[in-house]
């Protein structure tokens, strides 16, 4: 029996939820205690596999925590983590405060660092209502570091100072011996130099389309500033990546903004460099260096941006309609790995095809469905829905949602289900027939093309006339300079902020550049803020 029990363990870490369920079926109803309650434990670990969480909470309840081994309890308060996800955060807290001394070394720090951006999201309404227990020291002391880092994140200086005072009075806390990381970069905060600033793009070979426009935003944004920094341009389509780097060095260059290819932003960010490296690219897998941070305007992150934003209007059970393609795959799981850490269930997505096969569908009078398929998440998790599409995110360019609303529209969708769509959808020159046909869709775009970076839209508008995507690397390129400028606190300090012309620019821990983007709503053939 116990080696059933193993084996269903072990498919359920490699994610075969189907064999793992029909074993656990298969056992006699009537175990030993022992050999029982690791049956129960299985199937809460199962339930919050499948982002079940009712059924997890439920299985959690037959257990006897204190017959626990202290393996099964932290199994078993990992599970309580998943369980309560988006659903009663004060009980998530608990459940990592139990689990804490139960990891190993080299896991706790993670778990410190999980329960720290647990507390971070609570909303002062939220902790003026939270009851503690008397005997909750644990809890009270970190509310307390929570209150200190809020009451002094403006001040650096004085942020450490409380930091270091409260490690003091609670020498014995878990935090205090484990710092978290955003708190441990702000205690070693050091402002590094950006007064000669290589700045490495493609200005020849692949890529040479782009490289010229963000240089011309970085060199916009710094004349603005009146800053008296040092810029060369290192051309990447001319050297291998090595040599120019070796070159830059040599030349004195106190950082390093770019380059902009995948493949170079991977080479440069495993070289042994010590400058201060702003990548203008994402590799595939990131690693947190001290020394390096990564902005993009991915499609992966406006979907993200869009997730959060959805789930902040308090809808449950969003529809991702996307082009099929590698672009529309990307950004449906971006959506739905950001939706999965709501704990509200699965997203689901809908593919189109290309622009003519929608002509003819409409054409025919045919409508488009509100309904999706689960998406597969690259922690191998799908989920289910949480009840009736509430909401729709369509990423199309504009001419596709000009077809794919009025579809919505027939086949009843868009009555039941508010309507989103991504920045692709909004194009200069777009006449009052385009604006009424959207009343009512929310759509996000970067702050510079509506209105909210007069200075930098004024000086790219002439040169740009209209080309978005030349528009937005532009953009890109002032924001550049903007992070450049910045980079000690972006990398350093938690929730420094920066308001920038592609969104408000913030990281996260592994100093990957995250965007929040303004979202507008058409109304009545107008353009309008979303509160």
């Amino acid at each position: 029996m116990n080696w059933q029990l193993l084996a269903v363990r072990a498919l359920i870490i490699e994610n075969n939820t189907k064999q793992a369920s029909d074993i656990l079926n298969g056992l006699p109803n009537m175990l030993p205690i022992a050999q029982d309650q690791e049956r129960q434990l299985l199937r809460a670990e199962l339930a919050a596999k499948r982002q079940d969480s009712k059924d997890a909470q439920l299985w959690l309840k037959n257990i006897k925590v204190g017959d626990l081994s202290n393996v099964q309890k932290a199994r078993y308060y990992q599970v309580e983590v998943l369980a309560n996800q988006g659903r009663d955060p004060l009980a998530q807290l608990r459940a990592y405060i139990n689990l804490e001394p139960l990891v190993s070394d080299q896991e706790r720090q993670s778990v410190v660092d999980q329960t720290w951006a647990l507390l971070t999201q609570f909303t002062p309404a939220v902790l003026n209502t939270l009851v503690i227990n008397a005997d909750e020291y644990t809890l009270s002391s970190w509310l307390e570091l929570l209150q200190a880092y809020q009451n002094n994140k403006a001040d650096n200086q004085m942020l450490q100072s409380a930091i270091k005072d409260w490690q003091n009075r609670y020498s014995e806390h878990p935090a205090s011996k484990t710092l978290p990381s955003q708190l441990s970069r702000a205690l070693g905060f050091q402002k590094s130099s950006s007064a000669n600033i290589a700045l490495m793009l493609p200005m020849s070979g692949p890529g040479k389309q782009f490289g010229p426009t963000i240089q011309d935003g970085f060199n916009t944004a710094k004349a603005l500033s009146k800053s008296d920094s040092q810029v060369k341009v290192y051309d990447t389509g001319s050297k291998p990546l090595a040599e120019l780097l070796a070159q830059a060095e040599q030349e004195g260059a106190t950082m390093i903004v770019g380059p902009l290819l995948k493949k170079e932003v991977e080479q440069l960010a495993a070289s042994p460099s010590t400058l201060s490296i702003l990548a203008l690219n994402k590799p595939e897998k990131i690693a947190d260096r001290i020394n390096v941070c990564y902005f993009a305007l991915s499609p992966e992150d406006e979907a993200r941006d869009a997730a959060r934003h959805i789930f902040a209007q308090g809808k449950t059970s969003p529809l991702i309609i996307a082009p099929r393609g590698d672009l529309g795959t990307r950004a449906a799981k971006a959506f739905a790995e950001q939706w999965s850490q709501n704990g509200t269930g699965a997203a689901q997505v809908q593919y189109f095809g290309k622009l003519g096969d929608l002509k003819e569908a409409i054409a025919g009078g045919a409508g488009m469905r509100s309904e999706g398929q689960p998406i597969t998440l690259e922690s191998g998790v799908t989920g289910v829905p949480t009840g009736p599409v509430d909401a729709i995110y369509i990423i199309a360019t504009q001419p596709e949602l000009a077809l794919i609303k009025p579809m919505l529209d027939i086949s009843k969708a868009s009555r039941s289900a508010s309507i989103y769509a991504s920045s692709r959808s909004y194009q200069a020159g777009a006449g009052p027939d385009f604006r009424f046909e959207m009343e009512g869709v929310q759509f996000s775009e970067i702050p510079m093309l509506v209105g909210l970076s007069p200075a930098l839209a004024q000086e790219g508008g002439a040169k740009y006339n209209g080309d978005y995507s030349q528009f937005r690397l532009y953009g890109m390129g002032a924001d550049a300079w903007e992070l450049a400028s910045h980079f000690s606190e972006i990398r350093q300090l938690p929730d420094f902020q920066v308001t920038g012309a592609t969104g408000i620019l913030s990281a996260d821990n592994n100093c990957v550049i995250n965007r929040q983007l303004p979202w507008i709503q058409y109304r009545q053939g107008q353009l309008v803020p979303v509160k």
